[in-house]
This record gives C-alpha cells, sequence and structure tokens, in this order.
C-alpha cells in the first residue's frame, strides 16, 4: 500500500516514522523517511507498506520527529481494505470432462484491465458450444458461448 504525505514548511523536521496499527490504539514502526529539514515550500514524501497484514481496516500515523528529539503524533488515518473475492471458477455446460475449473483456469489468463476492478477473461480455443458460468467468490456470470 502506498502512504503519501505533504508539508508546507519545516523548521528542524529530521525524520518521519510510519507507524501502522491493526486495532487503532498499538502502533508499530513500519520505517522511517528522512525530512527535509527546514523548508517554506510544499514538500511531499512516500512510503510503501510492502507487508500488508489479513486486516480489513489498517490504521496509519506519523511520528515526526525534530533534530533536538522532540516528536509529534499526526492525526491516525484509516484505510478500509476490501475483501478478498475469492477463487476463481469457471463452470462449462455442457463438458467433456464433468468437472470445474479452477485456480488458474488451465491455460485461461484472467489479467487487471483497470482500477475499478474489472478483469477481461480470455478462453482458450476450441471450448465446445454452451452456457459457461464464471464465479469468483460469491459473485456469478452466465456467458454464452457460441
Amino acid at each position: 500500500m502506498r502512504l503519501a504525505w505533504a508539508t508546507a514548511s519545516e523548521k528542524n523536521s529530521a525524520a518521519f516514522d510510519v507507524e501502522r496499527s491493526l486495532d487503532g490504539f498499538g502502533f508499530e514502526r513500519l520505517g522511517t523517511v528522512t525530512a527535509t529539514g527546514s523548508s517554506n515550500t510544499l514538500r511531499t514524501y512516500g512510503f510503501v507498506d510492502a507487508k500488508l497484514p489479513g486486516a480489513a481496516r489498517l490504521y496509519y500515523r506519523l511520528k515526526q520527529v525534530d533534530g533536538d528529539g522532540t516528536f509529534a503524533y499526526s492525526p491516525v488515518r484509516t484505510v478500509a481494505r476490501p475483501a478478498k473475492a475469492g477463487p476463481l471458477a469457471l463452470f462449462l455446460n455442457p463438458t467433456r470432462t464433468g468437472g470445474t475449473l479452477t485456480g488458474a483456469l488451465r491455460g485461461m489468463v484472467a489479467t487487471m484491465s483497470d482500477a475499478a476492478g474489472t478483469a477481461a477473461l480470455v478462453l482458450p480455443a476450441g471450448l465446445p458450444a454452451g452456457v459457461c458460468v464464471v464465479r469468483v467468490g460469491t459473485q456469478a456470470l452466465r456467458l454464452m458461448m457460441k
């Protein structure tokens, strides 16, 4: 998860400790970003939280540390993460094998095409005509294959 923040001005600023919590109370330091020091212009900063836990809600804050060791905390920001959709499954009717293709879908390619979460599903050539049901988690879509 990419975190970003900006300062309008800084005076004797040494660093920003990026902290995360699973409950909004007990925070752990994820890393430190070096500050500009002193500035009267807009400065932008970023940090990537590469080790995301499986929690549906995460809490972040910054500990802004000055050169003399004093510090202050930013307000806590909450990030709600979408629930995982679940495995992708494809059901063919009629089927030659009588089974369900799951996981990698035996040569089928599903790629995320945009930030909205729409996907392009490319089916392999040679599938029989009929009804195909694609299911991801609790959502299903029926496709007519001709």
